[in-house]
């Protein structure tokens, strides 16, 4: 507790003693990028430490970690020699709440309720149609307040640029943060001229397609990027089903019968025949995975919590890409220390891949 609380205090001396102008611009820039790497990889001791340690932050000195809360869940505040703030989010730990946090992806809607030791309302989309993870929504509403907290403090001692980043599990409650934070500040919750910069690295799909557009449009003009290494197998995770419901109220789905109002009777049979065979597989699959990674892993991950309250879960899956994504191309020498069918199946995952790229990265 005293550790803590010495951050706290702490943190807010030293930004109050070395503010300066904003320097945060629009655009991916590669040494921010490389930053963030360099800070996901220095949270406090892992037993990932050994293998995966890379570089030291070469701009930025850790001044607050936070106290572990949700589903395992931890976040730093970094601060920056040019006056930018970084808040850093941990990603997946050795424990079982934080993997079945992971699996647990049923999703909800990116508005509404959860319960996690308390009631949180929330909402990280404009678009009431928005899906988003269970699992990491819950991490992501355990640490806000304290990230808001955070914020305001540095907020009131001049400061006005802050990045925001996670790698993995951290990059994809950094997705819901992002949002999180944006929409407070357009509801005038939080200062307009606060000034929010996203590079999620490696992360996984952090919700469906609606709330991947409302995302890209929220962080619109060059403030959000979804870092991939095309090596790497988690940001193809979770599992996406999109069924024919998850179009749009208008599209042709919608209106067989006037489409096949003029063919005749044995074709319009035809039709709905096959429309209704591309139906019935991908509803079925949905529901499956809502019942098993919603509903079964929620029951897992409460006897792990049990403040945690199961929400009700939407009935969609249509996990999509978010952000702006920017790609760090192997060379053939990566292959050489990384090869393709390495028998760790996070060899093209962890810091030290991410790094390596990062550091051969040309614009």
């Amino acid at each position: 507790m005293f550790k803590h609380r010495f951050f706290a205090v702490a943190s807010v001396v030293f930004v109050a003693l070395t503010v300066s102008g904003q320097s945060l611009r629009s655009g991916f820039d590669i040494e921010e990028y490389r930053e963030c790497i360099r800070i996901a990889s220095h949270f406090e001791k892992t037993d990932l430490d050994s293998v995966y340690f890379t570089r030291k932050p070469l701009t930025f000195k850790r001044i607050y970690s936070s106290p572990v809360v949700g589903f395992d869940n931890n976040w730093e505040l970094w601060l920056g020699s040019d006056s930018v703030m970084a808040v850093s989010i941990r990603g997946s730990v050795m424990t079982a709440k934080s993997w079945m946090s992971n699996f647990h992806a049923g999703m909800v809607p990116a508005v509404g309720r959860y319960h996690l030791g308390r009631d949180f309302d929330y909402c990280l989309s404009p678009d009431t149609l928005a899906h988003v993870h269970a699992g990491w929504l819950g991490g992501m509403l355990s640490m806000a307040d304290d990230i808001e907290q955070k914020i305001d403090s540095c907020y009131r001692a001049g400061r006005r640029d802050f990045i925001l980043t996670g790698h993995s599990q951290g990059g994809a409650i950094c997705f819901l943060l992002s949002a999180h934070l944006r929409v407070l500040q357009s509801r005038g919750k939080l200062p307009a001229d606060l000034r929010f910069k996203t590079y999620c690295s490696a992360a996984p799909k952090p919700g469906d397609y609606a709330f991947a557009l409302s995302f890209e449009w929220l962080t619109r003009g060059g403030w959000a990027f979804n870092v991939v290494n095309p090596e790497d197998w988690v940001p193809e995770t979770p599992l996406s089903i999109q069924k024919l419901s998850d179009f749009r109220t208008t599209n042709p789905f919608n209106r067989i019968d006037i489409l096949t109002d003029t063919l005749r009777a044995a074709d319009r049979f035809k039709i709905n025949f096959l429309v209704n065979r591309l139906r019935k597989p991908a509803q079925k699959s949905e529901a499956n995975l809502r019942k098993y990674l919603g509903q079964t892993l929620g029951e897992m991950l409460r006897n792990e919590a049990p403040d945690y309250e199961l929400p009700r879960f939407g009935e969609c899956a249509n996990y999509a890409r978010t952000g702006q994504t920017v790609v760090l191309w192997p060379s053939a020498d990566y292959y050489e220390r990384h090869p393709k069918n390495a028998a760790d199946m996070f060899e093209h995952h962890m810091y030290k891949a991410y790094g390596e790229l990062a550091e051969a990265y040309e614009n």
